[in-house]
């Protein structure tokens, strides 16, 4: 799990994560001192402390819990916590038990981490994962890279079961412990870490037999693991090749299409790569374009602000306020604003400012979003329909309007487990507090014929909304009374 965001002066990265000093509770991973307790039975009334240890601190530490988890749902979780505990667990074991609490808490800078140590120790001690990278959809988990000795399985191809068991089961056992807003958002990490998640919730190592769909033919292989070292080295050179996460290309009749896959990777690439789209869009006489991020996960939000200043045509700010929960680090020193439990203004807010017009994409601005639209992506969304950069089209964000930020990560006293809480609360531009997705302002969902088809109805609806829209101008313009033009 990466928390870590690239930030430049006083961009919303600052305000996310970043704080004055560094210490422990800002350090996303943590050596265990007494490496012991990895192979320690710890007796029930130590875990009931850690259970109840755990929900203190996250209502110390959150800025808004009661809108994420209401009270009478979080005292109903942690009583069932408690009953779960029947008899003395060692780290992984209680894991299992404390980690369905990341789902419930609905918040992607919340919860527990499974026991990295232990993941830590089995691959230096020469176990082997799973040798593949995968992504979630609506229709499944599908292979992305097959990093294997033999390299069987090719790109897209969609994965029916692992060791026997069905992947729909896996992934939904691995969302009970994954961080996030929604289902969607859950499944989606999980699939981001599904080499090592086998691993940790199955046991599943060296040797797998899979179970796959290619060209309507179900079939299996036998696929031998590789060392974690190899394949984090295999992954690091994919995304190293892989370029700007950015690609334009013409719809026709003047419009435009943006996909912007990622806000992350090199900032000084993103801005050539978007002064490169918007020059074409310009020397082509674009007079719309249609951005898609409905599967950017985020990234960078000085990236979000390098797209914005090349759309935007006035400044817009990308948060109207951020609120504090002071905690016992925060409520320390000269400059403390009040005591811990406080929730006080953390001031810092940023504004983009529009290049110059000769710089600047002239047209309408269409935004797609969806469901695996997060993080930095999000912010782009809110700015984009609250400062009225452009008309956003798709499907409501699976990830809340409104974010939160500046994580403290603490230890379970026992247990040793990593955990971790926000301290701070983000407001979209319009100052809306309501914690639920983006809506768009075109509701358009793709249906299951249109889906089966090949045909990407959403980038067609929005390109018939664009035409219609400069349509209707040309209309208006032309039967206005004193001939005036647009």
């Amino acid at each position: 799990m990466n928390f870590r965001i690239v930030s430049r002066g006083i961009g919303l990265a600052v305000i996310l994560l970043v704080t004055a000093c560094r210490g422990e509770h800002q350090q996303v991973y943590l050596d265990l001192e007494d490496e012991s307790v990895m192979d320690r039975v710890f007796p029930e009334d130590q875990l009931r402390e850690d259970v109840e240890y755990l929900f203190a601190r996250l209502h110390e530490l959150h800025p808004d819990l009661n809108a994420r988890l209401p009270e009478q749902e979080r005292l109903a979780l942690l009583t069932s916590l408690l009953a779960g505990i029947d008899r003395p667990m060692n780290r992984r074991e209680f894991h299992r038990l404390i980690g369905v609490a990341t789902e419930k808490f609905r918040d992607g800078h919340a919860g527990v981490f499974y026991p990295y140590p232990e993941f830590d120790r089995f691959t230096e001690n020469g176990g082997q994962v799973f040798p593949m990278t995968v992504s979630a959809t609506a229709a499944g988990l599908f292979v992305k890279n097959d990093y294997s000795s033999t390299g069987a399985l090719p790109a897209g191809v969609r994965l029916l079961d692992v060791n026997g068991i069905p992947v729909p089961e896996i992934l939904a056992t691995m969302a009970r412990y994954t961080r996030g807003e929604s289902q969607v958002l859950r499944e989606q990490i999980a699939a981001s870490h599904f080499s090592t998640l086998l691993w940790h919730f199955y046991d599943f190592h060296t040797d797998f037999r899979v179970g796959y769909e290619i060209d309507g033919m179900v079939r299996s292989a036998q696929i031998t693991g590789i060392s974690h070292e190899a394949f984090n080295r295999k992954v690091k050179e994919i995304e190293e090749s892989g370029g700007v996460n950015l690609a334009y290309r013409s719809l026709g009749h003047k419009v435009g299409y943006l996909d912007v896959s990622y806000f992350g990777g090199d900032k000084g690439d993103f801005k050539r790569a978007i002064k490169q789209a918007v020059d074409t869009a310009q020397e082509e006489e674009t007079r719309a374009i249609v951005v898609d991020i409905r599967r950017n996960p985020g990234g960078s939000t000085d990236n979000v602000e390098t797209l914005l200043a090349r759309l935007a045509p006035k400044e817009c700010g990308l948060v109207s306020e951020v609120m504090e929960k002071l905690n016992d680090k925060s409520a320390s020193g000269l400059f403390s604003k009040g005591k811990p439990g406080d929730l006080v203004p953390a001031g810092g807010s940023v504004t983009v400012y529009p290049e110059s017009e000769s710089r600047r994409f002239p047209g309408k601005v269409y935004l797609l979003i969806g469901p695996y639209t997060y993080s930095a992506g999000i912010v782009m969304a809110t700015a984009v329909q609250d400062c009225g950069v452009g008309t956003l089209v798709g499907e409501e964000t699976a990830g809340f309007a409104n974010q939160t930020g500046q994580i403290y990560f603490f230890n379970l006293p026992h247990t040793q487990l990593r955990a971790f809480a926000p301290t701070r609360a983000l407001l979209r531009p319009s100052g809306d507090r309501k914690w639920h997705g983006v809506v768009p302002d075109h509701v358009f969902a793709p249906s299951a014929e249109q889906l089966r088809s090949g045909r990407d109805a959403v980038i067609e609806f929005t390109k018939d909304l664009a035409l219609t829209a400069h349509s209707t101008r040309v209309q208006d313009r032309d039967q206005a009374p004193d001939g005036s033009q647009e």
